[in-house]
Formats: C-alpha cells, sequence, structure tokens
C-alpha cells in the first residue's frame, strides 16, 4: 500500500427545521418575484401627451406616485398590471420597469409597449402604453366524434381572449395531433381552418378522426424462450392488448411502438447480444379496427468476457477487487451488472477516503466472434479526511439544534472519510423528524463534501 498525503475537506450540513424558519442554505436558490402590491388606483388613462419622457435610469430613485396603463382595449388594466413589479410608494428603478416590459411580453397578450413617465410635485407618475394581440372570441373543433371539445379544450388551453398567435394556434393543432394518437387514432389529420390570416377572431380546427385503432395481440418471433422468454419481453415494451380485449386500453401509438423496438434492442444489448436487431410487422384485421403486432428478433451472438482486468490500482489488491466484482471471466456480459461493479468500486474507494475516485469501465471486442474484454481504469487520487464540519440550518443560529445534528453524525474531525458512513449519517438526520424533508420540493437534509480547492475558492481575498 502507497504512503497517502492525508488531505481535509470541509463537511457542510444543510438543513431545514420544522419550526418554520423556510428552506435551506445549499444550494441558494433565487426565490421567484411575486406580483407587486398596488397601493394606489390603477386606471386606464389617455394617451400620454407628447411632453412626456421616456421612462430611462436619469429618473432612477424619484418615488412613484401612480401608475397608468393606455392603449388597452379588450385587457382589463388590472390584467396588465399583474404582470408588473413596478409599484407605487417605490422608487422608481428603470431595470424593474425593463423586466416589466419583458414580461408583458412573454405573457402572449401584447405585440408592443413603451413607457413613459411625468413628472409631477410628489414625484412621477409611470406609463405603460400597450399595443395588444387581437384575441380569440371563439374556438371551434369540427369533426371530433370519440373526443369531446371538453377534453379538447383542457389539451389546447384555448378559449375566448386567448391572444390569437399563429405559433400557438400550430402548438395547438399538434397537440390535437398527439392527443388522438395516444388514443389510438394513429391516421387522425388536424387542420387549422380559421386562425392564421391577419382578420380572423376564430380558432377553427377541422379534425378527420379516421377509424379508432387498438391492438389485439403482440407476438415474439426469432428469439430464444430459454434464454428470454415472450413474458419477459412483454414487460419491456409499453404497447399492449387492451385490457378484457374489447372494452379497455389497448390503444394504437406508432410512436409507442417504435419506441418499443428500440427498447428491445436495448435490452438485449444490456444481456451481451450486442448485434441483436429487431424489427416489427403490423398486421390489421378485415375491419382495419385491430392490430396484430409482430416484433421479429434477431439476437445473434451472445458475448462472453474471456479476460477481465484491473489497471491502475494501488491501494486495493487485485484478487480483493475481484472477489468483489458481479462480472468474472467466463460470465455473459451484461450491462447492469458492470455499472453495479463500477458502483461497488467507487463505494469501496469511497470508503477509505478516496472520495473522487475515478472508475471507468472499457468492454473491447476481440477478434474471435462473441467474445469481449474488460478492463476497469482506476484513478484513485488523493485520501481525505475530515475537516471542518459545518452545520447550515435555515433561520436563526441554534446551538442546541447543532448540538443534535452533530450527535447524529458519525464522523469527526481528522476521521478518513468512509462515503458510506456519510450517507447513512445523512439517511439519520432524513428520519429524525427534527428536519423538514419534502423531496419532491427539494427539502431535505443533506450533507456536502467541500474539497480544499472549493474551500479556497469560496475564501475571501485578504
Amino acid at each position: 500500500m502507497k504512503s497517502t498525503c492525508f488531505l481535509c475537506t470541509s463537511l457542510i450540513v444543510c438543513l431545514v427545521t420544522r419550526l418554520g424558519l423556510g428552506q435551506g442554505q445549499f444550494p441558494v436558490d433565487n426565490p421567484p418575484l411575486s406580483p407587486a402590491t398596488f397601493t394606489s388606483s390603477a386606471r386606464t388613462a389617455p394617451a400620454p401627451p407628447p411632453e412626456l419622457g421616456l421612462a430611462d435610469e436619469k429618473y432612477d430613485g424619484i418615488p412613484i406616485v401612480d401608475i397608468e396603463i393606455t392603449g388597452n382595449r379588450s385587457l382589463e388594466t388590472q390584467k396588465i398590471l399583474s404582470f408588473l413589479t413596478t409599484s407605487t410608494n417605490r422608487a422608481f428603478d428603470s431595470q424593474v420597469v425593463q423586466s416589466d416590459v419583458r414580461r408583458l411580453y412573454r405573457s402572449g397578450l401584447i405585440r408592443n409597449v413603451r413607457t413613459f413617465t411625468r413628472r409631477v410635485p410628489e414625484g412621477i407618475v409611470v406609463s405603460f402604453e400597450v399595443f395588444e394581440r387581437p384575441t380569440i372570441e371563439q374556438v371551434l373543433y369540427l369533426g371530433n366524434r370519440g373526443i369531446s371539445d371538453k377534453q379538447l379544450q383542457k389539451q389546447t388551453n384555448l378559449e375566448p381572449g386567448t391572444a390569437l398567435n399563429t405559433y400557438v394556434l400550430d402548438d395547438a393543432r399538434r397537440t390535437i395531433l398527439d392527443f388522438y394518437r395516444s388514443k389510438g387514432y394513429p391516421k387522425v389529420r388536424v387542420n387549422l381552418m380559421e386562425g392564421s390570416k391577419p382578420g380572423d377572431r376564430r380558432a377553427v380546427f377541422y379534425i378527420s378522426e379516421g377509424h379508432r385503432e387498438r391492438i389485439h395481440q403482440i407476438n415474439f418471433i426469432g428469439n430464444n424462450p430459454d434464454l428470454v422468454s415472450n413474458g419477459r419481453l412483454k414487460t419491456q415494451i409499453k404497447s399492449k392488448p387492451g385490457y378484457l380485449r374489447y372494452f379497455f386500453g389497448g390503444n394504437v401509438s406508432r410512436d409507442v411502438i417504435e419506441e418499443d423496438i428500440q427498447r428491445l434492442t436495448a435490452y438485449y444489448r444490456n444481456l451481451g447480444y450486442f448485434q441483436a436487431r429487431v424489427a416489427r410487422e403490423l398486421v390489421y384485421d378485415d375491419s382495419g379496427r385491430w392490430l396484430t403486432i409482430n416484433f421479429i428478433i434477431d439476437e445473434g451472438p451472445r458475448y462472453v468476457v474471456r479476460d477481465l482486468s484491473i489497471v491502475g490500482n494501488t491501494i486495493f489488491n487485485q484478487e480483493l477487487i475481484q472477489d468483489k466484482l458481479k462480472l468474472s471471466p467466463g460470465d455473459y456480459f451484461n450491462l447492469d451488472k458492470m455499472k453495479t461493479d463500477v458502483a461497488l468500486l467507487r463505494n469501496l474507494y469511497g470508503s477509505q477516503g478516496f472520495i473522487y475516485a475515478d472508475i471507468q469501465a472499457d468492454p473491447r471486442f476481440r477478434e474471435e466472434p462473441g467474445e469481449l474484454d474488460l478492463s476497469y481504469q482506476i484513478r484513485e487520487g488523493e485520501q481525505f479526511r475530515v475537516g471542518k464540519i459545518n452545520i447550515h440550518i435555515a433561520g436563526d443560529p441554534d446551538h442546541t439544534r447543532q448540538e443534535v445534528v452533530l450527535n447524529r453524525l458519525s464522523m469527526r474531525p481528522g476521521d478518513v472519510i468512509d462515503i458510506r458512513e456519510i450517507r447513512e449519517s445523512e439517511r439519520r438526520l432524513k428520519h429524525s423528524q427534527l428536519f423538514e424533508h419534502d423531496p419532491a420540493q427539494g427539502i431535505s437534509p443533506r450533507i456536502i463534501i467541500q474539497s480544499p480547492e472549493m474551500q479556497q475558492q469560496r475564501s475571501p481575498s485578504p
């Protein structure tokens, strides 16, 4: 075993208490901006006179006494104000105004915005002159029998008052196509009859549904059932015959069928069939409504691991490493097992402080058909010990809670880092009921390892 230079890292424990103290510190997420509360009664005003000044930075810092919205015809003033963060009883900020303008553009309701200011004895009045996009007055779906107007409206989100935008309408047309295809209408056609011309005020979609098609049966042809059974292959695909055959599910989706071909190919190659090929045959009954899918499989040879080598290891000997691996010489290659072996090696090194060890698997085909050599390339890196332990708890500092956290950590400054103990300590914190744990919102106790290089980067310059 080689002599090792012990380097110290910092452990940063990031927590959110259950005492209403908010979210943790690492990493810090910028809180979303919320619309400002307007304390004065904003109103729709006449068009700004020529003497108004542009809303630029020379007015920064002057108090805002009122906000005017002009030019709106169909949009309610309050609707426009809901997009603004500029508000009365605040100092004017030209950057905030520009952000408001961008937000109005992004709403899709406005095609142009001009901003002005007017000096008054108490401060300035800020005016937003808006030029609205035309809006949809009516949305019609024609030709749909299998899917209701209500279902289509829920998919497209189009309703009277929506800005008339050709890009939005084309996106809605594609959404209708995708929705129909997911429901078993692979031959559906959707045309936008109204809504693409400047004078249009209606969005009219004409739908030619075609027959609804369902899957009658799925067959696998060419697979060796002793190695990979039909039942096993069915678990790898998403196309399924209808439940109770004629009543539920079983919708035909050409996209899903093509994706199933890729899934079956990937499944075979994970098992070492690197030359496996999968095709499909679609057979309709006389009515054209029921489909039999035949997946035609050419498995090819299954590759065997002939030689397995470990390169770059000095801390652990070959025998110890190979005893821990799932794949051995003579085994059929298996991608999942190879990935498991890489994870095992990382844990092995991480348990002895080599937390940045780089493990790469390198399978190489031999000239002999159906054989490959597998090599694990290891860059061990340096061994690390625990340095300073920093506790970050959202809210006001609390010495008692920090002590509680330290008591749940199994490592102390000076210990060789064991990545398994780090994970176990993190698990204990998550299940302690002392701190917020909501992975869906990114709120969870975490332990972050900070390398010496990162500590130097964060250190303030003298």
